[in-house]
């Protein structure tokens, strides 16, 4: 049987409906050794449901540590803990005990919890269970189980106080069916949470500081016309080199009857927001900018192709992570070294020499090229300096020509990209996807929309 567990003593506090913890355990998240994705995840669907996050928690794989961050979130009234990792069977996950310790219970192993286990084990071809994994069936006395249809960790959820603790696995993509299927629905049955209304304006092309100024008479003169919009959070994130503008419909906390702003409101401010934004908006909704090329290019039965050099398929990348890109997305040429651009793109070595590999007429060759050699209906060719070195005083680093061509009619645009050789390649790939969207729009095949 597995050990008693220590009792740290208790305290009461009345839960505050609707607000969040969110605790990833795990030594190597501190120690820099993962990215820790499981945040970024919960966090955005406690705000689907209307809940708030208000504090983030990464502690180690210490029972003292875990339990004390536990404790302290239900002595301040904290509605739910969602903590994610330290579920597995070796001898560093500990949460569970952490998890008892917190709630002042002993573990108990499950015996029901035991025989899924082994058969999960027999399932995947095991013809007998390590014995590490026995305790995957301990929990805190009382926890109520969630199931685990993909791994052998289950979940499960006790209260400490008014604070309801959610314990997952940090398995992401365990942990992100868990949440959605047992998590989530008991968040919205226990607080009765409703999603809270936003509206999200996608920019590219303007800086933090240029969006806000363009903005700001708007928001403004907003918070005048109803007493939802007159307490909406507007928000900024900034990732170069776009920026995108969220307007939420949250509820003066002064007063525990007033309603937000409702997403009719919101969207009532979508004729003055695209004028100020122009010419860099392009869409509204959480949808990026590769999904609404393909979405728009599938739709009017336009192919697409890339021509890349500096980015090195990164923007081919992008448009084939979108599901259904094979409607639109023929394929690409990835044209690093230069006889490349010259004997699959057609660009003329004559060019070349004449103005360096990064230049227009290499960009404006290559995008014609590339609708050649594979008949598509549009090409987006990039080439630039993506350093660290290899720039000059006249090509200095972040120098990057973009082109788009329907093997006719070409656009171009340079770029002054600042930042290390990653932002300057994630960069350029937005941009040109940037460039093929306005090409679309000008086509009449593409406009600012909704889009979830």
């Amino acid at each position: 049987m597995p050990p008693k567990s220590p009792v740290l003593p208790r305290t009461k506090a009345a839960p505050s409906s609707g607000q969040v913890w969110l605790v990833t355990v795990g030594d190597e998240l501190l120690a820099g050794d993962i990215h820790d994705t499981n945040s970024t995840f919960l966090a955005q669907q406690c705000r689907a449901i209307g809940a708030t996050v208000i504090r983030t928690v990464s502690v180690r794989d210490r029972i003292d540590e875990i339990a004390e961050v536990l404790r302290e979130a239900a002595s301040r009234g904290v509605c739910a803990c969602l903590v994610s990792g330290g579920l597995g069977p070796t001898t560093d996950d500990l949460t569970t005990e952490a998890i008892a310790v917190a709630a002042g219970v002993e573990v108990r192993r499950d015996a029901a919890a035991l025989e899924r286990l082994e058969a999960k084990f027999r399932a995947f071809g095991y013809d007998n269970m390590p014995l590490s994994n026995i305790k995957q069936a301990d929990f805190p006395q009382g926890a109520e189980i969630l199931a685990n249809p993909i791994g052998s960790a289950e979940g499960f959820m006790v209260r400490i106080d008014g604070c309801r603790v959610f314990s997952m696995p940090g398995v992401p993509r365990e942990l992100r069916k868990m949440t959605t299927e047992q998590v989530l629905p008991r968040l919205v049955e226990a607080w009765a949470l409703r999603e809270v209304p936003r509206r999200i304006y996608r920019v590219l092309g303007h800086g933090e500081s240029a969006v806000a100024q363009r903005i700001e008479g708007i928001v403004a003169s907003a918070r005048t016309q109803s007493p939802g919009l007159a307490t909406m959070f507007v928000h900024y994130r900034a990732a170069t080199p776009q920026v995108s503008i969220i307007l939420e419909g949250v509820a003066a906390d002064s007063e525990p009857d007033a309603k937000g702003a409702t997403a009719d409101e919101l969207a009532s401010l979508d004729a003055a927001m695209i004028d100020a934004l122009q010419p860099g908006i392009y869409g509204i909704g959480e949808a990026d900018l590769a999904t609404r090329v393909v979405g728009a290019a599938s739709a009017a039965g336009v192919s697409l192709v890339v021509a890349e050099s500096c980015t090195g398929g990164g923007l081919g990348a992008a448009l084939s992570a979108v599901p259904g890109a094979s409607a639109c997305f023929v394929g690409g040429v990835v044209g690093y070294n230069n006889r490349i651009k010259v004997e699959l793109l057609g660009v003329p070595q004559s060019v070349l020499d004449e103005h360096g590999a990064v230049s227009e007429p290499v960009a404006r060759a290559m995008a014609k090229g590339g609708c050649v050699a594979t008949g598509a209906d549009l090409c987006v060719a990039i080439t630039g300096i993506a350093g660290p070195g290899g720039g000059t005083p006249e090509k200095p680093v972040g120098t990057v020509d973009v082109a788009v061509s329907d093997g006719s009619e070409t656009t171009y645009k340079r770029l002054k990209i600042r930042g290390d050789r990653a932002t300057v390649q994630r960069a350029s790939a937005q941009w040109a996807l940037k460039l093929v969207w306005d090409r679309l729009v000008a086509k009449g095949v593409a406009s600012i929309v909704s889009l979830p």
